[in-house]
């Protein structure tokens, strides 16, 4: 069911909200020239608190640190922030549309309804929306140029189409319901009826969690969750998009209970990737995606590699099943806390996104 531009703006969602519209920061290149390290340290990075419903953009150039070590420390105030009204984000994203369009694209949703929602970065208007949407419950999304459809996933859904399999002794539980989404990228102009699911473009896949495109092949997306990661080419244009998979790999012991899935800027045959127990790095040169390498941070939710070699992750460590208030960070390790701002409940940052990732 899609929703006017006013029900998906209600609360404080509109531009006029945020210091700066929400968008901007995101700007310097939007990936452009993100093939090898550069020599500025800090960045920006937007923060998605799952429970203020908020989406914040903070500069790590702003951090007050509490040692001359630079190990802890404490975010500045956010430069721009993007309150959902009312739902639980769980992925954001900053791209360029075939339109031309700069956007920041958002999901999540509360316990009932999903939704998803795309908005131009200039000004924070919103181009494309969809809301109550239960039947697959979005954790992240992707654009797709070559076809200009955006990709979005969910663990709910088809559940007798990708059943789980027996539990591992010592895993996780294996857990049902996941499928994909395609829908059709919103015009420069917007509107409710440019944004819309692609005819027959939902497809199974259990607890899909993490969408990106590949950072060689612009026509390739990866998808990860549940105990598996697959390739999928995106075939036909807009309405008549439809995903064709070309590389799957099954890891039940490494990947089950999977969450993120992030590329690496510099080094391009690899992706990042958060299970249960570990923080993952995937091996998809060849076209054959593999497990490689893993830490085991306690619970990680998401995980990012910046341009200049930084990592930065979060972790859900007290129960709420969406994280802390705290952002890590890797090479070199830190830990830095994000202050409640006015008379915000306790943070808690689900994911960590950079800005200006392809």
């Amino acid at each position: 069911m899609s929703v006017s531009r006013r029900q998906i703006l209600r609360g404080s969602l509109a531009a006029g909200a945020v210091a700066m519209p929400f968008g901007v920061l995101a700007g310097p290149a939007h990936g452009a020239g993100a093939a090898g390290p550069v020599l500025a340290e800090d960045f920006y990075l937007a923060l998605l608190d799952a429970n203020n419903q908020v989406v914040e953009n903070y500069y790590t150039g702003h951090i007050h640190w509490q040692d001359a070590a630079h190990t802890k420390g404490t975010f500045g105030a956010p430069t721009s922030t993007f309150p959902t009204g009312g739902w639980d984000p769980l992925e954001c994203k900053f791209r360029k549309l075939a339109s031309g369009e700069h956007v920041f694209m958002v999901c999540g949703g509360d316990s009932g309804n999903g939704r998803v929602t795309i908005h131009r970065s200039s000004d924070s208007a919103a181009l494309g929306w969809d809301s109550g949407i239960p039947e697959f419950f979005p954790h992240s999304l992707e654009y797709v140029e070559k076809a200009d459809v955006v990709i979005v996933v969910g663990t709910r859904g088809l559940d007798d189409k990708d059943k789980p399999p027996p539990q591992l002794p010592g895993g996780p539980k294996p857990r049902p319901g996941g499928s994909i989404q395609l829908y059709t990228a919103p015009t420069a102009q917007g509107g409710a009826g440019s944004f819309k699911k692609v005819p027959n473009g939902l497809y199974p896949f259990r607890q899909a969690h993490g969408v990106v495109r590949d950072q060689v092949n612009g026509g390739l997306v990866w998808v990860f969750g549940g105990d598996k990661i697959v390739g999928y080419t995106v075939d036909g244009f807009r309405e008549t998009a439809k995903l064709r998979e070309v590389a799957r790999a099954r890891d039940q012991e490494h990947f089950e209970n999977g969450h993120d899935l992030q590329p690496d800027p510099t080094y391009r045959e690899y992706l990042w990737a958060t299970g249960s127990r570990l923080l993952l790095k995937i091996n998809k040169s060849g076209g054959r995606p593999r497990f490689e390498w893993g830490e085991p941070p306690a619970a990680a939710k998401s995980f990012s590699r910046h341009r200049s070699g930084r990592g930065i992750y979060t972790v859900d460590s007290e129960g709420n099943s969406y994280g802390t208030n705290k952002v890590e960070f890797l090479w070199p390790r830190a830990t830095v806390t994000v202050p409640e701002i006015g008379n915000q409940k306790p943070k808690w940052i689900y994911k960590a996104r950079l800005t200006d990732l392809p």
